[in-house]
C-alpha cells in the first residue's frame, strides 16, 4: 500500500538530482517488499529454501507492474520498464539473500541437535 502511496506523490527533487538514486530506491523498495512477502510465504508453508521463480517473486512483479502502470495515470509521474527492472532485481536480490540466510539457520540448526 506504501508503494501507492508514494507513486502518487510527485517525485522528490533528489531523486533526479543523483544519477541513478531513483533505480535505487526502487532496488531496495522491491527488495523490502521480497523480504516480506518471503518471510510471509516462510511462516505459511516452512521449507528448506523458497524457489526464486515462485509466489514471493511472482507477488513482487506483478507489484511493480501495477506501479509502474499507475504512475501513468499520475500527473508529474512516467511509467519506466528500467524502475521495473531494479523492481524486479531488487525483490529477486532479496528473496535469493534470504534463502541464503535460511539455509545457513538450517545447516546450523542440523549440525547443532546432531551434536
Amino acid at each position: 500500500m506504501g508503494l501507492f502511496v508514494e507513486s502518487s506523490q510527485p517525485s522528490l527533487p533528489l531523486l533526479g538530482a543523483v544519477e541513478g538514486l531513483d533505480k535505487a530506491a526502487h532496488f531496495l523498495a522491491f527488495g523490502v517488499l521480497g523480504l516480506l512477502v518471503y518471510g510471509l510465504s516462510f511462516t505459511l508453508t516452512p521449507k528448506t529454501a523458497i524457489p526464486l521463480f515462485s509466489m514471493p517473486l511472482l507477488i513482487a512483479i506483478l507489484s511493480g507492474i501495477i506501479e509502474e502502470s499507475y504512475q501513468m495515470f499520475v500527473p508529474g509521474r512516467t511509467a519506466s520498464l528500467l524502475d521495473l527492472l531494479a523492481d524486479v532485481c531488487g525483490a529477486a536480490c532479496a528473496i535469493v539473500l534470504a534463502n541464503c540466510i535460511t539455509f545457513v539457520i538450517r545447516v546450523n540448526k542440523q549440525t547443532s541437535a546432531k551434536r
